[in-house]
């Protein structure tokens, strides 16, 4: 008779059974591999030129969060915590790495200092902070795990059982499970309050693998039960193994979504239009009165009232958070140049830019038009700083528009607003320039692929009897300044759509201020430039 085997050796044979046996049936995702294969990618792909700012994950779940085994249906919510959404390795951190590794746009960032609890007002304020285009919020609606049933492999499992080893009967995958991980995203411009687009990651089909007993959880008696017994710890189990497959689908769904849908979207003329921009930079500094300056009242005035227009309009106003004032002692040279630098990071080739000035006009010594800015005490030259300078630092990523809205003057040497000399006009004469100072500076941004639109109290037309820039103390404003802002607050607007278009404001400001100018005795004319396919530009009109 042969030697008994011992207790020890048969639970180590048991042992290496387990570990030769025990492996899942349920495959690793491989992204790159699923992308490549399926061409999900188009050839020649380039990213989209939007700067996205990606939003925290938020959740709002379409089952109830707080309930596991739903209407006892054997489907179990697994309610998501912070890290799972935002953490390291959450679905925010998956997004962004994807976005980013497939370079599916210009520039993807997470929005400093935003949280789940952010209101979307306060993302658009971070992200437009950051020099931005867009905010893309996510939002978990579903995260859940359900048994489907049996596959028919039960029957197999029982004779593997009975005729064969119970151990290997664990390791068949006799029952159907589903998941679902469904992610909303929504696209908002910085600047305005629309939605863009949105679109659920989910895949085409619900995923449904096959299990077996060992990946359901290890159960004494689970070859002969289905799940319907199974606890929270069963179905995180389940969930766990399935949830990357899930999440692998939801990431090959963004992907087809920007390359496809979005990247068509983005090229229409309504989603341009939702995401444009408009900036400002506003500047406005009086004469001081001490020699060589003249003494004026009302430019720093002036300056503020227009501000208050674009911040306010009821239609194409500019957000706080895209406009500069440089005004009074605060104008100076660096400060202009720095805050013209600062908005063109936020104005490129869909957006559009104003430049205010309000104050006094010069020529530098290269004959350009110039903005007389704060004089620092005791220095005996004048501050400046030139219109193409400042125009070429708000140009640096082409914008789509730049306007002009000067309420100063540059060749009346009798002007309130101007400190030009008679020997820097007697130079300019020699040079015998044609047209106006302006052409140039036109050239400089239409060369730059950016249109022009100017509106200026007066020319700056050398060889001509210069018109100046009228102060008119019962208006409390410059004349210019003042029609301008009734012509905006809706008395331009002809044909009542609420809209004041470049033409409207052209034909009621010239009116106005040539006639008012006259019986003041004085000459006066505005002078106004748009490019030919600016002419129904419609401007910062009307007020909320």
């Amino acid at each position: 008779m042969g030697r008994m085997v011992k207790p020890a050796m048969l639970v180590a044979m048991a042992a290496i059974l387990l570990a030769f046996s025990a492996c899942s049936n349920v495959e690793v995702p491989n992204l790159e591999e699923d992308v490549r294969e399926e061409q999900i990618i188009p050839q020649g792909w380039q990213p989209l030129p939007l700067r996205v700012g990606l939003a925290p994950v938020r959740v709002a779940l379409e089952l109830d969060e707080k309930r596991y085994n739903v209407e006892d249906t054997q489907r179990w919510v697994l309610s998501p915590d912070e890290d799972r959404l935002n953490g390291g390795d959450g679905i925010h951190n998956q997004l962004l790495q994807l976005f980013r590794k497939y370079r599916m746009f210009e520039a993807v960032e997470s929005i400093e200092g935003a949280t789940p609890d952010s209101t979307r007002e306060e993302l658009q304020a971070a992200a437009l902070r950051q020099g931005l285009d867009v905010v893309l919020m996510p939002t978990m609606k579903r995260q859940d795990v359900g048994y489907v049933d049996s596959n028919g492999a039960y029957g197999w499992n029982m004779f593997v059982w009975w005729m064969v080893s119970p151990i290997f009967s664990w390791w068949i995958a006799d029952e159907d499970f589903d998941v679902n991980l469904h992610v909303d995203l929504r696209m908002y411009p910085t600047t305005r309050d629309i939605e863009l687009a949105s679109h659920r990651l989910q895949p085409p089909e619900t995923v449904v693998r096959s299990l077996d007993d060992w990946d359901e959880g290890w159960n004494l008696f689970g070859i002969f039960s289905t799940p319907g017994h199974f606890d929270e710890d069963n179905w995180t189990r389940i969930g766990n193994l399935l949830m990357p497959i899930a999440e692998n689908e939801a990431k090959k769904d963004a992907l087809r979504y920007v390359t496809t849908d979005l990247a068509k979207e983005s090229q229409s003329d309504s989603f341009l239009e939702g995401i444009r921009r408009r900036v400002a930079l506003v500047v406005g500094v009086d004469g001081t009165g001490t020699p060589p300056l003249p003494l004026t009242r009302y430019a720093q005035q002036d300056a503020e009232a227009i501000a208050a227009q674009l911040l306010d309009a009821e239609n194409d106003s500019i957000p706080e958070g895209a406009l500069r004032s440089v005004i009074g002692p605060r104008a100076t040279r660096r400060a202009v140049l720095s805050a013209a630098s600062d908005l063109s990071n936020l104005a490129r080739y869909n957006d559009d830019v104003y430049l205010v000035f309000s104050g006094v006009g010069t020529l530098d010594s290269n004959l350009k038009p110039a903005m007389v800015l704060a004089q620092p005490a005791g220095s005996k030259t004048i501050e400046m700083v030139t219109l193409e300078e400042t125009v070429d630092a708000l140009l640096k990523n082409r914008p789509r528009t730049i306007t002009l809205v000067l309420d100063t003057s540059f060749v009346a040497p009798e002007d309130k607003r101007c400190v030009v000399d008679e020997a820097t006009l007697a130079k300019l004469t020699e040079k015998n320039l044609k047209g106006s100072l302006f052409d140039a500076l036109i050239k400089r941004c239409e060369d730059a692929g950016t249109r022009c639109i100017i509106l200026s109290a007066t020319d700056a037309k050398p060889g001509e009897a210069p018109m100046q820039a009228m102060e008119i103390e019962d208006l409390n404003h410059g004349l210019f300044t003042s029609y301008a802002l009734e012509a905006l607050n809706g008395e331009a607007d002809v044909n009542r759509d609420h809209l004041v278009s470049y033409t409207e404001f052209q034909k009621y400001v010239n009116e106005k201020v040539t006639r008012i100018a006259q019986l003041e005795g004085k000459t006066q004319t505005g002078w106004f430039y748009a490019s030919p396919d600016r002419k129904g530009f419609t401007l910062p009109s009307w007020r909320r």
